[in-house]
């Protein structure tokens, strides 16, 4: 294999491309193949107050990832006869009293995100906390009927093999799946112990608002936890491990840690691609195609840290970013993938990637125009070099691309103190041109608009718009803003599964669906002080109004 020396150098500059237009204050990258790792790529900072730069060796938390390595035990169970993947989880945890309005909710709806349990708002971190607080927020949708993304049903996954195997859950991983793999520097709990040989996770500076590449970073809370969801302690030397036995089918370099037949199990897409989930989703791992074919593998995220893993099974080839911060991972693992398979293939090396300006907007002709509000003030958005420029309350900034956000290509921020709190967000109409913009709680529309005009919202609704915090360091702030007659519940911060912006649906009982009807998502509000409501319910977590309306 020629030029694989040349093709980690490219990677490198990859790397140092990727994190000035990334929130992490560093990151690393290993490529293996079916035998051993081919190369590893470290820049930036394990921590930045010391200096201390990231090293091969250095540790970082992993995430979702974690989940991939809890349904191996599980499938080793399943293949050992004493659990069965269609039992109800009430049959499995006779303490749980989960309600099942649809139906039973196996191992096999928890596995694959199809159970019709929330996400989880990470108000009860533990595994027995969240057991208790599913008691009151039952599941939204059938078994089975749709897939939407759960860490409280991983975190059930746990608790049935401590039931079923009598140890704890993270001894259960590094017994089972991180010593036969010879991952010795990983652990599968994240206690305080870890905290002097872990780099150290970063997040923007504001919690109430979307960040932008220009707000500086600052160490994220750190989180104790030992649930399957996202435990893991690593580095990309030890997950590269993890790569090859996916690789190689199940198969460790001590042994089978899974048979052909449960790899196969492990490996078969469930769910999607549908409306509700683009990638196809098999236990604990997305399984895609790209133009190199199927490619495995799981995306990661814990407050100030993310990371990605994913292999080829016909190139052979796996790979594993870890970085403190977050950011979007996507465009250099695939040119460190390219990089490589052209090494592989004797092919020339493919020029280094550089990202695009962030302000740099495709189609940016569709949003021109002038956008009147309800009040008769005006929304300019104007051409600007390759982007878009905006004015409005006698500030103007440009519009930098939101990454992050699932409305990317129509949701922008503004580079402008004064107009940075809220996404602007375009709406289009059939002919592709933008005709109306929502900014925080206001409404603007072009003359190109040929919408409905609202109705009035019913009064008692007065009582809810504002900015509500608690203490969850994944979910600090929830923004409820009334627009164009509808309430929509707003994600400054886009850390936990939930993220953007969802419109509140009025239900029977008092709550509000966001979203869909059939989404796991719900939020009441309580305590009236003075016509605003003091709380606020999501999920059976509880955020509190703040004076920063």
């Amino acid at each position: 294999m020629t030029g694989l020396a040349e093709a980690f150098e490219r990677i490198g500059s990859a790397l140092e491309h990727h994190l000035p237009v990334s929130h992490a204050a560093g990151a690393a990258i290993a490529v293996t193949d079916r035998h051993e790792t081919l190369g590893v790529v470290v820049r930036g900072f394990a921590d930045v107050a010391s200096g201390a730069p990231v090293r091969p060796e250095t540790r970082f938390m992993i995430g979702s990832i974690s989940k991939s390595f809890a349904a191996i035990v599980v499938l080793q169970e399943v293949e050992a006869g004493r659990l069965d993947l269609h039992t109800s989880v009430n049959e499995l945890l006779p303490w749980l009293e989960l309600p099942e309005p649809f139906g039973p909710i196996t191992l096999h709806h928890l596995l694959t995100h199809t159970s019709g349990l929330a996400a989880g708002t990470e108000d009860a971190p533990t595994g027995l906390g969240v057991a208790t607080l599913l008691r009151s927020v039952p599941a939204t949708f059938p078994p089975g009927a749709h897939f939407w993304y759960s860490n409280d049903a991983y975190k059930l996954v746990g608790l049935v093999l401590e039931r079923v195997t009598s140890t704890p859950a993270h001894e259960l991983i590094r017994q089972r799946v991180l010593e036969p793999l010879g991952m010795t520097s990983s652990v599968a709990a994240i206690t305080e112990d870890i905290r002097t040989d872990l780099a150290t996770g970063y997040e923007p500076v504001f919690t109430d608002r979307p960040a932008q590449l220009r707000h500086p970073l600052v160490p994220a809370t750190f989180t104790v936890s030992s649930t399957v969801d996202g435990s893991i302690v690593s580095n990309v030397i030890d997950m590269a491990a993890h790569a090859r036995l996916l690789l190689n089918r199940g198969r460790g370099p001590s042994g089978t840690l899974l048979s052909e037949p449960m790899f196969d199990v492990l490996t078969t897409p469930y769910v999607g691609p549908s409306e509700d989930v683009e990638t196809p989703y098999a236990y604990g791992l997305d399984v895609g195609e790209n133009e190199h074919g199927t490619w495995i593998g799981h995306s990661g995220g814990m407050v100030g840290y993310t990371a990605f893993l994913a292999v080829e099974q016909a190139s052979g080839l796996g790979i594993v970013i870890l970085q403190n911060g977050s950011g979007d991972r996507g465009h250099v693992v695939k040119y460190a993938l390219d990089a490589v398979r052209a090494c592989v293939n004797d092919a020339p090396l493919p020029d280094v990637w550089f990202p695009p300006e962030p302000t740099s907007i495709p189609e940016a002709a569709a949003f021109v125009g002038d956008y009147a509000g309800s009040d008769g003030e005006v929304l300019q958005v104007t051409a600007d070099g390759d982007g878009l420029r905006v004015a409005l309350d006698d500030a103007s900034g440009r519009l930098e691309r939101d990454p992050l956000s699932s409305e990317a290509g129509n949701q922008f921020l503004v580079v402008h103190p004064e107009l940075e709190r809220f996404p602007m967000r375009f709406g289009r109409g059939p002919d592709g041109a933008a005709n109306e913009v929502f900014y925080g709680d206001r409404w603007f529309r072009h003359e190109r608009y040929r919408g409905d005009m609202p109705d009035e919202p019913p009064r008692g609704w007065l009582a809810y718009p504002g900015l509500y915090r608690n203490d969850d360091p994944w979910m600090p702030t929830l923004r409820v803003v009334m627009r164009k007659g509808r309430l929509a519940l707003q994600f400054p911060v886009e850390l936990s599964d939930e993220a953007g912006e969802a419109e509140l649906q009025p239900l029977d009982d008092g709550w509000f669906a966001a979203g869909e009807t059939w989404q796991p998502r719900r939020i009441r509000f309580d305590r009236l002080v003075d016509g605003k409501t003091v709380l606020a319910e999501f999920n059976a977590g509880r955020w509190y109004r703040s004076f920063e309306d």
